[in-house]
């Protein structure tokens, strides 16, 4: 019989490096009983598989980074239900970190009864990062996909958004639709994944040998500074005429030059007193879920805080005026068009 194994994020966990590891090894995964199917329009991760059951979730809309759905929600499980039948005795690798953050009840009701229907208990692959880094990761991908929001609203929302931050209440909720000893959980800190994260997953999923497979690492979602995402933010505000490739070509010329006149340097967007407060927060419902679903575990989260310099106050601007100035000038020297 096939086994299924579901990836499901969380998101900013190194997800696009092993859907890219994935997509790319096809072949050579095959070779080693793992399956990686194509399905749906995307090639590298199985978005449209989360977006054909978006709906019954989030009132009928599909998600809003997708293009148009025409095909009923089952045209893609059934074809999965295909691809499990044709690779008897293989691992089935699914990986999207959507079903996490997008679905609820009614879509984990639909997976759980198509798996039931088949005789296969998925094993669920999940990474949780500290609460404070995933909402610091958060807010740059907010503002690379055009968001204006300020940072500060961010701080003001956190305690808000209970099935993104509050891991407890998240796997609570798949642990009520799946089988709880088929839920393994990652801590995403070196600690527990090493150096590669595509190699922890391999060791996950069953792999061992690594003969064959291309572990050359691409470069992907290269990571904008604070004064770059300062200088976006201010763009996604001011220039909504500016869209589509444009932007992104503009954006990343706009890159090229604060890496080169301002060398900005690694750092966090909270001070350690708003780190502190948002581990604080988390720190028992993290505590409960250990308790439940990691009873070998004393705490989630093991490593010592990144030495990433902490903003010195809420009111330390990520982009001073001068530098500001200096971009805009530099951009006019450059001749940007």
């Amino acid at each position: 019989m096939s086994k299924v194994v579901l990836h499901i994020g969380t998101e900013k966990t190194g997800t696009t490096s092993i859907q890219h590891f994935m997509s790319q090894n096809r072949q050579a995964l095959l070779a080693k009983g793992i399956v990686y199917p194509n399905l749906g329009s995307r090639k590298d991760a199985h978005f449209d598989l989360v977006n054909s059951v978006h709906p019954l979730d989030n009132g009928g809309r599909h998600m809003e980074f997708l293009g148009p759905v025409t095909q009923p929600v089952d045209f893609l499980w059934n074809k999965l239900e295909e691809c499990i039948n044709e690779h008897p005795n293989k691992t089935i690798v699914l990986s999207a970190e959507h079903f996490s953050s997008r679905l609820r009840e009614h879509a984990l009701k639909y997976i759980r009864d198509f798996f039931e229907k088949l005789s296969i208990t998925p094993q669920i692959i999940i990474y949780l990062r500290p609460q404070a880094d995933y909402i610091e990761s958060s807010y740059s991908t907010e503002i690379k996909a055009g968001s204006p929001k300020v940072f500060k609203k961010v701080m003001e929302q956190y305690q808000s958004q209970s099935l993104r931050y509050d891991y407890e209440q998240l796997i609570d909720l798949w642990s009520s639709f799946f089988n709880k000893d088929s839920i393994n959980i990652i801590p995403y800190e070196k600690s527990s994944i090493g150096d590669d994260i595509r190699l922890n997953f391999l060791s996950a999923i069953g792999v061992t040998d690594l003969s064959g497979l291309d572990l050359a690492k691409a470069k992907l979602n290269k990571k904008w500074s604070n004064p770059m995402l300062e200088f976006a933010r201010l763009a996604n505000a001011r220039m909504t005429h500016i869209t589509g490739q444009q932007r992104l070509d503009f954006l990343t010329f706009a890159q090229e030059i604060i890496d080169i006149e301002l060398k900005p340097q690694p750092s966090h967007l909270m001070t350690i007193e708003q780190y502190n407060e948002v581990m604080a927060y988390y720190e028992s419902s993290n505590a409960r879920m250990c308790k439940k679903y990691m009873p070998n575990r004393q705490v989630l989260f093991m490593d010592e805080v990144k030495l990433n310099p902490f903003r010195e106050t809420v009111s330390t601007p990520f982009l001073t005026q001068f530098d500001f100035i200096k971009i805009i000038y530099t951009l006019f020297l450059k001749g940007y068009k």
